[in-house]
């Protein structure tokens, strides 16, 4: 270095501190260049994490687009199926129900009607009938007073043949004699107005019979006034 530096003509304590500017600069610049590798590397690392943050973001958004996308369609479904409904269907459907409805309730009010016209009618032909046995009554005790002998005549046997006719005519419209003479005491049939003791008949039989009872259909429009074996 003293050879160079009398060679030079440079003082040496110069040239030495120009030794050591040259090295401390080399030596920056190393270090410069050092540092700035290292924070490429780190801006290199960082953008990866950034990259793979925003991926996963994406991924993410993706998911949650999917999941909105299928709600979305289903509401949209549903707001289909509400909108296919017609107003006028809904209409018709509303005058048919209303429609059954009142056909129901006229089937109904018939057949309430027909059943009280027909009670009516039982009602109004039993108080007739019940105003015809008196005039049978008449007949038959008039029959039973004629001999044989004025049972043949013209007139006898007209009455007789009237009688019948008028019987025939109450049987055809459901009116019918009770049986009682021999027939067991039946409350519900028969009027006990008299008893006696009859060993020869079991006890409570029906012995004799005053007036004669009648039925229309399952009524008793007469009840049959009798005498009882005890």
């Amino acid at each position: 270095m003293t050879e160079e530096a009398k060679k030079s003509g440079i003082p040496p304590e110069e040239l030495a501190e120009d030794i050591a500017a040259e090295t401390a600069a080399a030596d920056s610049e190393a270090d410069a260049e050092a540092s700035e590798a290292v924070e490429t590397e780190e801006a290199e690392c960082s953008a990866e994490a950034a990259e793979e943050s925003e991926a996963a973001e994406e991924t993410e958004a993706d998911g949650t687009a999917e999941g909105k996308d299928a709600k979305k369609e289903a509401s949209d479904s549903k707001k289909k199926k509400n909108e296919k409904k017609d107003p006028r269907d809904e209409k018709i459907a509303e005058l048919s129900d209303r429609v059954l409805r009142q056909q129901a309730e006229f089937i109904n009010y018939r057949n309430r009607t027909d059943k009280e016209k027909a009670a009516m009618f039982e009602v109004g032909a039993k108080s007739a009938f019940e105003k015809i046995l008196p005039v049978i009554d008449n007949f038959e005790r008039g029959l039973a007073t004629l001999s044989e002998e004025e049972k043949e005549q013209p007139f006898a046997s007209g009455i007789d043949k009237t009688y019948r006719q008028l019987m025939t005519a109450l049987s055809e419209a459901g009116v019918t004699p009770i049986e009682a003479v021999g027939q067991p005491f039946n409350p519900d049939l028969h009027n006990a107005v008299m008893h006696v003791e009859d060993e020869s008949m079991g006890e409570g039989i029906v012995v004799e019979e005053f007036q004669k009872g009648y039925m229309y259909h399952d009524t008793v429009l007469r009840h049959s006034m009798v005498k009882v074996a005890n």
